[in-house]
């Protein structure tokens, strides 16, 4: 016990003591103080020397190879809203010639229909068994030709859907894209 007395006496009279340096005292507390200053000093110097480096590797970005990216993407843009236009006229051209050649079918079918009408009211007599077996063909045929037709209409509808949303896309991958060009023309500091 008396050897634990001894270290605590000791340990007491630790914080009043004082250390002469170049002819000036400091504390303990004193050298702690002098200790974080240097290390925050250290610590500036240190991230100074960081943002340094990152303002010379920006100052050194190659703003041509960026304009000549800018001017790639433009061109592509381009050459696809043309693409785009391209196919737009086309299909508008595939749905106007489906439909004349949906008109001329039906005028065939019409033209068809009365001469039969023609040929088995002449024939009446003679043909009213077949007549029954004509018409019953003929309506046949109408509902799947009309069913075809629809289905021809709802694809036609079904791609002029689908290149209108295409068509807002590229409109709005359009104007993100200048957006873009224009945050990084006005600020390259910012990517």
């Amino acid at each position: 016990m008396a050897d634990l007395e001894d270290i605590v006496k000791q340990g007491q009279g630790l914080s009043n003591k004082k250390v002469k340096v170049g002819g000036f005292k400091f504390s303990g507390a004193s050298i702690m103080g002098l200790l974080a200053l240097i290390s925050t000093l250290i610590g500036s110097l240190y991230g100074g020397f960081l943002l340094y480096q990152k303002v010379e590797s920006l100052a050194n970005l190659d703003l041509g190879a960026i304009s000549s990216q800018m001017k790639k993407t433009s061109a592509e843009v381009m050459r696809i809203n043309q693409h785009a236009d391209a196919i737009k006229i086309e299909l508008k051209k595939d749905m106007s010639d489906l439909r004349s050649s949906q008109w001329n079918l039906e005028s065939k079918v019409d033209g068809k229909l009365q001469s039969i009408d023609t040929k088995i009211t002449s024939n009446e007599t003679k043909l009213d068994n077949k007549l029954l077996s004509v018409d019953s063909k003929l309506i046949s045929y109408e509902a799947k030709l009309d069913g075809k037709l629809q289905s021809v209409d709802t694809k036609l509808t079904s791609y002029d859907t689908k290149l209108d949303r295409f068509e807002i896309k590229l409109d709005k991958t359009k104007s993100d894209l200048e957006e873009t060009i224009q945050i990084s023309l006005d600020n390259p500091l910012n990517y």
